[in-house]
């Protein structure tokens, strides 16, 4: 089990649920959502599983404009009555970004690279002062598992203007068939217009940097840690189990991207998941572990601190946030 402080314990939903505290696990998931801010007032929790540290440093929010394209087969009207129903604002779309470090014995592994500053969203630019809060310096990080290519997750490896890296000296794992897909010649002609300009930089950036590591499903990516295929978002996005004594945490990354959408309605297909019946079955298939398992699981877009605990609801799930205390 994650170890948390005690008004951290008494204050989370999710650990509740955990714990078997409260039978009715539906009812803490609007009353733990509509404990949670848009954004936080503190932009790092720090937790622990066995005795690896987690530090989920918060990014920043896409408070995106609701779009009739963002979730294919429901409607703004229903997209919205699911955030009410997860006590979330309805006027926009809100995406909170969060990336976390795991301290493994004296190395920072991070997971994912962030957005950038100035270079996804106005309001994504909290990641490096956060990680000053969080005592972590970048030249710390040995390694960066890298879930997928998608800019919120890997345009904060690139220096805005000139691509230079952030992270010259960290080792980047990310699955070969992800780095394979985006680095493919050809590639960026046969991607969809919109989609044109990272492609286009990924593809002249990503194959000169000497530091990457291709890894397969399954490969133990860092000490107690295991990417696992997890496709559909993107052909090769991953997600990374990581254990420690009898504690597991799923970092799943974007495969449950939007909990207060996806959890209730898992069929749903999003605009940004290239294979949406794919990202179906991999949402399910991994979301049916961590309940079976009972094992906590954070994700980069769940409401901040980003982690929490799933349960059945019928066909769907229910999920029970950490709420930062």
């Amino acid at each position: 089990m994650l170890i948390m402080s005690r008004r951290g314990l008494l204050a989370s939903a999710a650990v509740a649920a955990a714990f078997g505290l409260h039978d009715k696990r539906l009812a803490f998931v609007d009353t733990a959502y509509a404990q949670a801010p848009i954004e936080p007032t503190k932009g790092v929790y720090k937790y622990k599983v066995g005795s690896i540290e987690v530090s989920a440093i918060y990014d920043g929010i896409w408070r995106k404009p609701h779009d009739p394209t963002f979730i294919k087969n429901a409607s703004v009207e229903e997209t919205k009555e699911a955030l009410a129903k997860a006590g979330l604002t309805t006027e926009f779309m809100p995406i909170p970004l969060t990336v976390i470090v795991l301290k493994i014995g004296d190395k920072h592994i991070m997971v994912d690279a962030g957005s950038g500053v100035g270079q996804w969203q106005a309001n994504a630019t909290n990641l490096p002062a956060n990680m000053k809060i969080a005592g972590i310096d970048r030249s710390q990080i040995s390694t960066i598992l890298v879930s997928h290519f998608h800019p919120d997750h890997v345009w904060g490896l690139m220096e805005k203007g000139t691509n230079a890296a952030v992270f010259p000296n960290a080792e980047l794992i990310v699955s070969s068939t992800e780095y394979n897909w985006w680095t493919e010649p050809g590639r960026v002609e046969k991607l969809a217009e919109g989609r044109r300009a990272a492609g286009k930089r990924i593809g002249d950036v990503f194959p000169t940097w000497k530091n990457w590591k291709l890894v397969e499903d399954n490969a133990e990516v860092a000490p107690g840690v295991r990417i696992l295929t997890a496709p559909g978002h993107t052909p090769g996005h991953s997600a990374f189990l990581v254990t420690s004594g009898k504690d597991q945490l799923m970092v799943s990354n974007d495969a449950m991207y939007v909990p207060a959408l996806l959890a209730p309605h898992p069929d749903w297909q999003g605009a940004y998941d290239q294979d949406g019946a794919t990202a179906v079955a991999t949402r399910r298939k991994l979301i049916d572990r961590v309940i079976a398992d009972k094992m906590m699981v954070c994700g980069a877009h769940f409401p901040f601190p980003g982690s929490g605990t799933f349960t059945k609801d019928g066909n769907a799930y229910a999920f029970a946030p950490v709420v930062q205390s």
